[in-house]
C-alpha cells in the first residue's frame, strides 16, 4: 500500500473547482432511465450516451474523476479509444463501481446488505492493472418502521470497511458510500440521527480494519426529510444539519467528502450543495459526485434529438458549470423550477 499515492489521488478527486461524475449506473438502471424517455435499451445506446458525456470538452476542466460501471470501463468510443484511457489522458481519473448490488439481510425484513466482497480482491486487482485509481462501493440504509436496526448498520459498516482495506492494499482509493435513502416519510431529525449513527459505526469499523483515512473518501447523502414526508426541503436547514453531522462524526483527516444527489431534483441537489459549501471552510475537500442531477437534462434532450451531439454537450457543460459553482458556494439559484443562474465568471 503506497500511502502517498493514495493520499494524492484522494486530494485530486476533491480538488478545488472540481467534482466526480458518477457514470456507474448498472445496465438495468440505465435501461430504466432510457425507457422513461423512450430510448432503445441496448448496449450501443448506453455507449453512445456515455460518449456524449465523456467527450464534452468541459469535463477535462471540471470533472476530477469518473466512476465507471464494468460495461463502460471496458468500452471504446467511436474513435476506437477506451473511455477510461481517453479520460486519463485528459487528467480525469478513472474509477470503478465494485459492489455487486443489494440483497436482503436475512432475519431483518426491509433491510439490505451489499454483496461482492468475496470476489473483490481478484476483481480490484484486475481493475487496478487496467488503470482504475479509485473505486466505489454503495450500501443502503432505509429509514422506516423500527428500522434501521443496529445489526443492519453494523453489517453494512463491516462490508464497507473490509472493501476499503482491500482497495487500499491494491493501491486503489476507496469511496465508501453508506447511503441513507431519501425515500420515506421520516423527518429531518430522524435522518440526522440515523446518519450520525451510521457514520460513527462506519468509521469505527474502518479503524478496526486499519483503513488509512487520508487515502479514503466518504460519499454521503445530505440530511433531508423523507421524499414522501410532505415536509419542504429547506436548503438552510439541510446545510446546517448536514454540516453539523459531518463535522461531529467524520474524522477530520479523511481524504474527502463527496455528496450523492440521491433522488433530489437538480435544483435541490445544487442549491443544497451551494448552501453547504457556504458554511465552510471544512476540514476536508468537499464536492459533488452526482449522476442524475448532472445527466437528466442531457438525456431528455438527447432522447428527442439523438443526432444533436453539440446541443446535448452544451446542456451537459451547463450542468457541470452549475455544479462547479455550487461546490464553491458561488451559485445564485433562481426561484423557478430547475432553472439556474450563477454569478461565477464562467457561467
Amino acid at each position: 500500500m503506497n500511502i502517498v499515492q493514495l493520499e494524492n489521488v484522494a486530494k485530486a478527486l476533491v480538488a478545488p473547482g472540481k467534482g466526480i461524475l458518477a457514470a456507474d449506473e448498472s445496465s438495468a438502471t440505465a435501461n430504466k432511465r432510457f425507457a422513461a424517455v423512450y430510448v432503445t435499451q441496448d448496449e450501443e445506446h448506453r455507449r453512445a450516451f456515455r460518449e456524449i458525456l465523456l467527450t464534452t470538452p468541459e469535463v477535462a476542466e471540471i470533472v476530477s474523476g469518473v466512476i465507471f460501471y464494468d460495461e463502460t470501463f471496458w468500452e471504446t468510443g467511436s474513435n476506437g479509444e477506451l473511455f477510461r484511457e481517453y479520460c486519463a489522458k485528459r487528467g480525469v481519473i478513472p474509477g470503478i463501481k465494485v459492489d455487486e448490488g443489494l440483497v436482503d439481510l436475512p432475519g431483518f425484513p426491509g433491510e439490505k446488505v451489499s454483496k461482492g466482497l468475496d470476489s473483490l480482491p481478484e476483481r480490484i486487482a484486475k481493475y487496478a492493472a487496467a488503470g482504475a485509481q479509485f473505486a466505489k462501493w454503495r450500501s443502503v440504509i432505509v429509514i422506516g418502521d423500527k428500522i434501521p436496526t443496529d445489526a443492519c448498520i453494523a453489517a453494512n459498516a463491516f462490508v464497507l470497511a473490509r472493501y476499503a482495506r482491500i482497495c487500499q492494499e491494491a493501491g486503489v482509493v476507496p469511496i465508501v458510500e453508506p447511503e441513507v435513502l431519501f425515500d420515506g416519510t421520516h423527518t429531518a431529525e430522524q435522518c440526522e440521527s440515523v446518519t450520525a449513527h451510521v457514520l460513527e459505526t462506519l468509521f469505527a469499523a474502518m479503524r478496526t480494519y486499519r483503513v488509512h483515512f487520508p487515502g479514503a473518501i466518504l460519499k454521503t447523502g445530505m440530511v433531508l426529510p423523507g421524499k414522501n414526508s410532505g415536509i419542504p426541503v429547506d436548503e438552510t436547514d439541510v446545510a446546517d444539519r448536514t454540516v453539523h453531522t459531518l463535522r461531529a462524526h467524520v474524522p477530520h483527516d479523511l481524504g474527502g467528502v463527496v455528496f450523492l444527489s440521491g433522488g433530489q431534483t437538480s435544483h435541490q441537489a445544487f442549491a443544497n450543495l451551494n448552501a453547504i459549501a457556504q458554511r465552510g471552510p471544512h476540514p476536508w475537500g468537499l464536492t459533488f459526485s452526482y449522476s442524475r442531477a448532472l445527466q437528466d437534462p442531457v438525456l431528455k434532450h438527447w432522447a428527442i434529438h439523438q443526432t444533436d451531439t453539440t446541443g446535448a454537450q452544451s446542456i451537459f457543460a451547463h450542468q457541470l458549470k452549475v455544479a462547479r459553482a455550487s461546490r464553491s458556494g458561488e451559485m445564485s439559484v433562481s426561484s423557478h423550477g430547475d432553472d439556474f443562474v450563477s454569478h461565477s465568471q464562467d457561467m
